[in-house]
Parts: structure tokens; sequence; C-alpha cells
């Protein structure tokens, strides 16, 4: 297709569960939103979260049937480098006593620093080192911990359990007794390490664990039919890498976004509202939309109107995609409807 072809991935757009419903604080409403998705194509797309649609876009499925290297891809965007042989994240995390659970908190919830992030590292690696084990962390609130082989486990993206009760998401195979073992020990190692006493002191959440998952090793090849990619979010980074196309830094609005591109598909990952979505935060989230609302879908559907953009494709991460173009928002005798109505699908 000729001319400039965008494809915006916004997990979170569909909104987080509340009651009363969070749209009903949407006061104005977000008409352009309404009316892009409103006057859209609606398809099935692989993807249930940002992860997922990501790896979909280039080529590795969504995750279904097989594991997501996740934490190869993001090592490579964290450090540059390929990790020799089989990696998992192991990110930091917060688990919070919930009557007879863990509720688990990531990094959207507390913040961490390099030192304190080195200093908890190393404890970890004097602790397992007879097990030949290696954990580090390229940034503070990304570790990543590199084994010998396969250890035997399937694991929940961070991204499903934050915010939620840990129990159903804990690892499964035929090794998941073991990983069960060493979460308690991890627990036991971090709770009386200085760290986090002095976190305790000062008010903030403990760093009481790690979170395990998106293990595998560095596909050989990814492809992609975007021409570039548009993302600060680290597997979006790592996989336009291995793929070898253009990565830019997001837009600041759809002006910027308009002066730096040509012809040709650019991939957009906006994660705005997907911490908000997670959390169940509705202050933030509608604030989030209204944003968008101002600085990306009325620009974009002015934009499509005056034949800047000749398709635009919206990936809220429900495993729908929405497509547009000047001729569908020409038909007038589709009334505009609020954007939560179209985008129930999922």
């Amino acid at each position: 297709m000729n001319g400039r072809h965008f494809a915006l991935i916004l997990p979170g757009l569909c909104g987080p569960v509340s009651d009363p419903p969070v749209t009903d604080y949407l006061v104005p409403r977000p008409v352009a939103l309404d009316r892009l998705l409103s006057r859209s194509r609606v398809q099935q797309a692989g993807g249930m979260n940002l992860d997922s649609t990501l790896c979909h876009w280039f080529g590795l499925g969504d995750g279904r049937h097989s594991p997501l290297p996740f934490a190869p891809l993001t090592y490579l965007s964290d450090t540059g480098e390929q990790s020799p042989g089989y990696l998992l994240r192991a990110d930091p995390v917060h688990l919070r006593a919930d009557q007879s659970s863990l509720r688990l908190f990531d990094g959207h919830g507390f913040s961490v620093t390099q030192e304190e992030a080195a200093e908890l590292v190393a404890a970890f690696n004097e602790f397992y080192a007879e097990r030949g084990w290696r954990l580090t962390a390229p940034r503070p609130q990304r570790w990543y911990l590199s084994l010998p082989a396969d250890p035997g486990i399937t694991t929940t993206p961070i991204g499903s359990v934050a915010g939620q009760v840990i129990d159903p998401c804990l690892p499964q195979g035929d090794a998941a007794a073991d990983w069960h073992a060493l979460l308690n020990e991890i627990q036991m190692l971090f709770h009386t390490h200085p760290v986090n006493s002095a976190r305790e002191q000062r008010g903030e959440p403990a760093i009481n664990s790690l979170w395990f998952w998106g293990g595998g090793v560095l596909p050989a090849t990814v492809r992609t039919r975007a021409d570039r990619v548009a993302t600060d979010h680290p597997l979006g980074m790592g996989l336009a890498q291995q793929a070898g196309i253009t990565k830019v830094d997001v837009p600041e609005d759809v002006d910027e976004l308009l002066a730096q591109t040509d012809d040709g598909l650019s991939l957009l990952v906006n994660d705005l509202l997907d911490g908000p979505t997670r959390y169940g935060d509705v202050e933030n989230w509608v604030a989030a939309l209204q944003q968008l609302e101002q600085h990306w879908f009325a620009p974009l559907l002015a934009a499509i109107s005056k034949g800047e953009v000749s398709l635009l494709e919206i990936y809220p991460c429900n495993g729908y995609r929405y497509m547009t173009n000047k001729l569908q928002q020409r038909r007038f005798w589709r009334r505009s409807r609020p954007f939560e109505g179209v985008c129930k699908h999922g």
C-alpha cells in the first residue's frame, strides 16, 4: 500500500474493570477515538497483551502453543549483547500478604535503584554459587538468570500477574515443586537483607522476591512486515534489533510522527494505558486516555481525512485489530458509538 501506514499498539485501551464502568468518568467523551473505532473494520489478531502482540508482529506467534523467548529479546535491548544459552527474566517484585494469599506488585508499583539491585544480585549469586547460576541486573527493574539448560517449567508473564494473587500463576511443569521451594528460599534470603531493612525504614515496599518468566534462547532470525518501529518498550527494541529494522523513539504527538516518517508501515507502541489498566487505577487511566485523545486520536483522525495517513490499524491487545482509512471515515451512515462498546471483543 502506498502512503503512510501506521499500526498503533495500545495495551489497556479497553480500560480497567471497575464499578461503575471506567468510561463513566470520561467527560468529555473521546469523540475522535469513538469515531475511529466505530468506522473501522474489525478482524481477529494475535496477542492478548502487549508482549504477545509484539511477538506476533515479528512472526513468533502469540504464545498459545509454545513459550515466547521474552528474556533473551529484552536482554538484547538492555545490553546490546546476545545472551548465551538459556535465559530467564527474574524481575524484582514486592509480594504483599492479602488475607491467606500473596499479591504481586512489579516495577510499576515501586522504584529500585541500580545500587539496590547490585546488592541483592550479589547476595543471590553468593547463595546459589554452587548451582552455577548467574543473576544479572543490567536495568534496575529487569533482572536475568542464566541457566545451563531449560529448567523444565512453564511460567506466566509478569504483566499478567501484576496486581494479582500469585498462586494460580506459579511455575508449572516437571520441576515446578523445586521452583516453588526456590521462591520461598529467595523470600527468606531477601527478607533479612540490609537493602530491604533500609527500604522499610523509608516506608518503601520491600523487594522480597523474584518473578521468573519469559525463558528461552534468542531466535536466530525474526521477520516483520513493518518498515520501522517507534517504541521505548524493551521487547519492542529487542525485536527491532534482531529483525534489523529501524528503531526510533516514540514521538511526542502526531505532528512529530508525520514529520519523521515517509511512505511505508510504521509500528508504534504506546503503553501509557497499560499500567493503570493492570492495577485498576481509574484516575490515571482516564487522564492518560484524555491525553491520547488530544495528542493522538484527534490528530490521527484529521490526518486520515486529509489523506496524510493511508491506513491506520489499532491493536488494543484484546485479540482484535481495528483498521480504518479515509474512505471508511467518510461513511457517515455508520454512526459513532462509544469506543468501549466497539472494544468489547475478546
